[in-house]
């Protein structure tokens, strides 16, 4: 695993919002990165390579991770309220225990991504692709977030 500092994570998400904004920069490459209880909350990380990326009890309320390649990511007991994960490759990832209030998975590929106890309220499931998929949910509300670290 990747491990990155506050300023090395900061200057990757800089450059990366350059890039999107077609200024420069470059794409955010996080492959194998432990982010890990990272408070991640409104990041744009849209068509970023999260390819085994660890998020594992990470706070990424309100991100935007849409068209992103995630495939094998851990979401591990995170808080994925409001996120965006719309046309985002989503297979073999890792989203049990994770809470997910008002989550956008339109057209995600969900092939064999794991929901195992996973809360999800209020969350858009648009023709995504579920087959092998480990779907078993527990309700919830937005409250039921860990206080960011």
């Amino acid at each position: 695993m990747n491990i990155y500092t506050k300023q090395e994570l900061r200057s990757i998400l800089e450059q990366h919002r350059l890039w999107l904004e077609n200024k420069g920069g470059e794409r955010a490459i996080l492959t194998r990165a432990d982010l890990s209880g990272i408070d991640l909350q409104r990041v744009d990380l849209r068509r970023a390579n999260l390819i085994r990326t660890n998020f594992s009890n990470s706070n990424l309320t309100g991100s935007d991770l849409s068209d992103a390649d995630i495939t094998y990511a851990n979401f591990n007991n995170s808080c994925l309220n409001d996120v965006l994960f719309q046309d985002a490759d989503l297979r073999n990832a890792d989203m049990s225990f994770a809470k997910m209030f008002n989550v956008n998975l339109k057209r995600a590929d969900l092939y064999r991504t794991n929901f195992d106890n996973a809360y999800l309220d209020n969350t858009a499931l648009i023709a995504p692709r579920l087959e092998h998929t480990i779907i078993k949910l527990r309700g919830t509300n937005k409250s039921d977030c860990f206080t960011s670290k």
